[in-house]
């Protein structure tokens, strides 16, 4: 399959779905730069607060669901927490830290939400001195060259018994054998790889992880990042691109609902022992 100058192939023996010419570290870097925090629900900014953010009522329902596995207290740390939305919910139950590789967006999380943010990579960190009870990755797996190395180093900050929580796409999905290369999660080169329900459980227990639950949540999200998604998605469709004006001129592009596609997978997962 190709999207625009992007091959994107299958294994024939696990069915992970990647893009075979992977850009460099340093250009993918360069992906996240400040336009890219600026579109749909990233930031807390852009003339509303975060606590009226989709991206923070996801955050509420989603400690929901961890302290179904993890009692509410210890270290947690937030790879991929972009403009600190994430931890700023999570900061009333543990000691929060978040990571990302954009500075732009821990300078927000630090400067406009006052969480503990650092900039830099899970590679980073300093595995004898730094142990998290639990670990969150939200739709960040898709986004590492190397998924199998990342979740190896991510183990070893995990302490026993802690958690792991792992979100992406599902390749396997209903909505992605309707769509084909119009998926709105296939968006290469930021996504790299896709993945299904076994071989996602298969990188998780090969490095140390038991999982436990693997469900398919839906999210809030705003009917303006749902016109504008469409827009790109079917770009000259002028359907596409009336709906998203008139949704802006009805001052509805701030109403959030709740959707679920049942096309992303939460997997749930304990270091073991």
């Amino acid at each position: 399959m190709t999207k625009n100058k992007w091959n994107i192939v299958r294994c024939n023996h696990c069915g992970l779905v990647f893009l075979d010419n992977i850009p460099s570290d340093d250009e993918l870097k360069n992906l996240y730069d400040d336009e890219f925090f600026k579109d749909g629900q990233k930031s807390p900014i852009e003339g509303t607060n975060y606590d009226v953010n989709p991206t923070y009522y996801n955050a509420l329902k989603r400690l929901e669901k961890i302290n179904k596995f993890h009692k509410k207290d210890g270290k947690l740390l937030d790879i991929g927490c972009a403009t600190g939305i994430f931890i700023k919910a999570a900061s009333k139950y543990y000691e929060c830290t978040g990571l990302d590789v954009s500075n732009v967006a821990t300078d927000i999380a630090v400067n406009e939400l006052g969480v503990n943010a650092k900039c830099g990579t899970i590679f980073d960190f300093n595995t004898k001195d730094q142990l998290f009870d639990i670990v969150t990755m939200w739709d960040v797996i898709e986004h590492v060259r190397d998924p199998d190395e990342y979740i190896a180093h991510v183990s070893k900050v995990v302490n026993p018994g802690g958690l792991l929580v792992v979100s992406t796409g599902n390749i396997e999905s209903l909505m992605f054998k309707i769509q084909k290369k119009n998926w709105h999660l296939m968006i290469p080169p930021f996504h790299l790889y896709y993945f299904n329900k076994t071989n996602l459980t298969k990188l998780l227990e090969s490095n140390g992880f038991e999982v436990k639950s693997l469900t398919h949540d839906g999210q809030y999200t705003n009917v303006g990042y749902i016109t504008n998604k469409l827009k790109k998605m079917y770009d000259g469709n002028k359907i596409m691109s009336i709906g998203d004006n008139l949704v802006k001129i009805l001052k509805l592009d701030r109403l959030n609902i709740y959707l679920n596609l049942f096309d992303v997978m939460t997997v749930y997962a304990v270091k073991k022992g």
